[in-house]
């Protein structure tokens, strides 16, 4: 079971992941424009057609502006290492997820198709390689969760800008990778109606030398402020070589592609 805990705005990630509980994981625009037209006299009336040259300018047809980040400053640093991802910002075009190392600490980003780029400081001090991934959930929320081996840190992109939910203790919501604090082992995504579902994984091994596996389904607020634990279920005397226990032990949401650091 995942931790619950974040409110932190950045100005300004995927292994396919089995499913478990009989449930299939699965990896996520609209665009429109509204018409007018010259409208003429009828015949019954008394003043002259008007042609449709001489209609008032001030008319001027109403278009949509196609949703997308503004385009920033930033860019993705050189070297980073990148993925590409699906849409994240609305306008239909997919966009790109990156980590680069070159900086202390690491920063993990997202550059969209609109030539806009966020990105935020990775505060997680494991030694080891770091991964990180992005996908939409069911409820139009986008999540990016980070990890280090050790723990996992859950944040949400709001109005072209990162936030870090916060859970029911008034903390950053963070995901225990080891169980340390028998909190979980890991986190990943199953398909529920209308799309992913974030989940808080469990694993943990039975006196007979079988796994029990615990699913938390956790809610992001479409703000991103907060998250919150709702249901769990439980999947008992899994053998060692089922996938779902080796997938309880890692983080990643269905197709979502994953980038990691080298590790150095």
């Amino acid at each position: 079971m995942s931790s619950v805990h974040s409110k932190t705005k950045v100005a300004g990630r995927c292994v396919v992941v089995a499913g478990f509980l009989a449930l299939v994981l699965t990896g996520c625009g609209a665009s429109g424009v509204a018409q007018t037209s010259a409208v003429t006299p009828s015949e019954g009336d008394s003043a002259e057609a008007v042609p449709d040259s001489a209609a008032d300018s001030s008319a001027e047809p109403a278009v949509t502006e196609p949703a997308g980040c503004p385009a920033t400053p930033e860019t993705m640093p050189a070297g980073a290492v990148s993925a590409e991802i699906a849409d994240v910002d609305g306008d239909g075009e997919n966009d790109t997820e990156w980590y680069d190392e070159a900086t202390a600490p690491f920063t993990f980003g997202i550059t969209t198709a609109s030539g806009a780029t966020v990105s935020m400081a990775d505060d997680l001090a494991g030694p080891g390689g770091h991964s990180g991934w992005t996908a939409a959930l069911h409820n139009g929320v986008v999540v990016s969760v980070l990890d280090d081996g050790r723990r996992a840190t859950l944040h949400a992109l709001v109005d072209c800008g990162f936030v870090t939910p916060i859970g029911v203790d008034a903390r950053p919501y963070t995901f225990d990778m080891q169980n340390t604090h028998d909190n979980g082992t890991g986190v990943g995504c199953l398909e529920v109606d209308g799309g992913l579902e974030l989940n808080g994984l469990q694993v943990t091994q039975n006196r007979d030398d079988s796994f029990s596996l615990m699913a938390t389904g956790i809610t992001v607020a479409a703000d991103g402020l907060s998250a919150i634990n709702g249901y769990t279920a439980v999947s008992a005397s899994l053998p060692e070589d089922d996938p779902r226990v080796h997938e309880a032990q890692t983080s990643s949401c269905a197709d979502a592609p994953v980038v990691s650091t080298s590790g150095r």
